[in-house]
């Protein structure tokens, strides 16, 4: 009963729109922000008052861990959700068509809870009171704190790590650790939910990415040494070294994309139109090619969350903001 209370709330919240009429909120030239990808946030901040049903999720996330909020819910127009701090007050805020989003994109309908946990965590451990933002470690206690809630309110250990399974950097940035930390961090608050003390240790176990089983080395095939003792030695070529072969040479593959602000990462955009990256022996989905929303180009690349790529002459590859991001160079 409590997981379905849970989901029905989940769903009133993403389907939550934007019904009330929108006003500057704040300017976002402010330090005092901690937002889920770390993103820089500038221009007006325009927000309105969440559903009502929506604040019933926050109010169900505080009773779990016997606290009053001391913030506010506001809906807005950030790219997904971030804690933020204007005037000495507090707040939570988050966008609508993100947060409905992110479900069906992470296979949970617990994805935009975790969240809002994640920004909640921020706040009662207070980080946004530093004026510096996203970090590391910071981000670490968040997500933890995030698992933590989780539990409470019935998540599984997998629904916890969905959003963070999906979304998270394998490598991470300046201001957010890479995934496999993340998911540890999150694994040791779902853990410590249940009252063990040895939760850190039990978390790193039940990661995924380090609960894998490791395939055995291919045994080298050797051949009788010869008169003069050499050896021929006969290897098979390991998952990363297909794909990479693979993306290398695969006729599926249309162009080459390369971006500024990730100049050694490997890209590509398939002939069925999507955008793909390659990393060791995975292969990630990054965005889909369609007609573009905007005057002056034809095509654009999106991931459905408020992300749009334009596609202008020679293959360059604009944001939203009219900047160059990076390029597509046609296979021949």
């Amino acid at each position: 009963m409590k997981i379905l209370k849970a989901l029905l709330l989940i769903v009133a919240l993403c389907n939550a729109a934007g019904v009330h009429a929108q006003k500057v909120f704040a300017s976002a030239k402010y330090t005092q922000m901690c937002s889920y990808y770390g993103e820089k946030v500038t221009g007006d901040i325009h927000a309105f008052k969440p559903d009502a049903k929506a604040e019933t999720v926050i109010k169900n996330i505080m009773s779990v861990i016997g606290l009053k909020a001391n913030f506010e819910l506001r809906a807005a127009n950030v790219p997904n959700a971030a804690a933020v701090v204007l005037k000495g007050k507090r707040y939570i805020l988050y966008n609508p068509k993100f947060m409905s989003s992110i479900n069906t994109v992470s296979g949970s309908d617990w994805a935009a809870v975790s969240i809002l946990a994640h920004e909640i965590g921020h706040h009662l451990n207070g980080h946004t009171l530093d004026k510096v933002g996203s970090r590391p470690q910071t981000e670490l206690d968040a997500d933890e704190f995030s698992g933590f809630v989780l539990n409470k309110l019935g998540a599984s250990l997998t629904d916890a790590q969905a959003v963070m399974e999906t979304i998270a950097s394998i490598k991470g940035s300046h201001t957010h650790p890479p995934k496999r930390d993340r998911l540890v961090a999150i694994a040791t608050g779902w853990t410590r939910a249940n009252g063990n003390s040895q939760a850190n240790t039990a978390a790193v176990a039940q990661v995924k990415t380090t609960s894998r089983k490791q395939k055995p080395e291919t045994k080298p095939i050797v051949k009788a040494p010869t008169k003069s003792k050499q050896v021929e030695i006969k290897t098979q070529p390991t998952r990363a070294e297909k794909i990479q072969q693979s993306a290398k040479y695969n006729n599926n593959i249309a162009s080459d994309a390369y971006f500024s602000s990730d100049p050694k990462g490997e890209y590509y955009l398939t002939k069925k139109g999507n955008l793909v990256q390659v990393d060791k022996d995975k292969v990630y989905m990054i965005a889909k090619l369609v007609r573009s929303n905007k005057a002056g180009y034809k095509m654009m690349l999106t991931d459905n969350a408020d992300t749009n790529l334009y596609i202008g002459h020679g293959g360059v590859l604009m944001n939203d903001s009219g900047n160059k991001v990076g390029i597509l160079r046609a296979r021949r």
